[in-house]
């Protein structure tokens, strides 16, 4: 999870874990920390994984951490599946994110179990 908002990123948390048990997290509140730590993940050691990204955030926004996303290896880029979990009903953030192929889809915050099962089924 990269959010600003460390409130937000408990209660994702918390929701996540009790509508799918025990799952490993991460959570940052600075987009940069975030780009370093996926920069530099084994790629042998490295699950299928999900990224939650707010788009607003002061440092670095989510489009701008999409563009740095665009630089890391292919074989990262295909290992995370990327959905922006934002506040904003902006048409034209829903629109920006469905034009990106390296995102999945735009949720709604807060993060709802029956989003996650959908998630998960997918």
């Amino acid at each position: 999870m990269v959010d600003d908002d460390a409130f937000s990123n408990v209660l994702s948390d918390i929701v996540l874990k009790n509508t799918l048990g025990e799952v490993k997290t991460d959570a940052f509140t600075i987009p940069e920390e975030a780009l370093s730590f996926m920069q530099n993940l084994e790629i042998n050691n490295l699950k299928p994984t999900i990224l939650l990204l707010d788009i607003n955030m002061p440092t670095l926004s989510g489009w701008e951490f999409m563009e740095e996303f665009r630089t890391f290896r292919e074989e990262i880029q295909k290992l995370i599946t990327v959905y922006i979990l934002s506040s904003s009903v902006d048409e034209r953030d829903i629109d920006k994110a469905k034009s990106n192929n390296l995102i999945k889809d735009i949720i709604s915050k807060p993060l709802e179990p029956e989003t996650i099962l959908a998630i998960a089924g997918s």
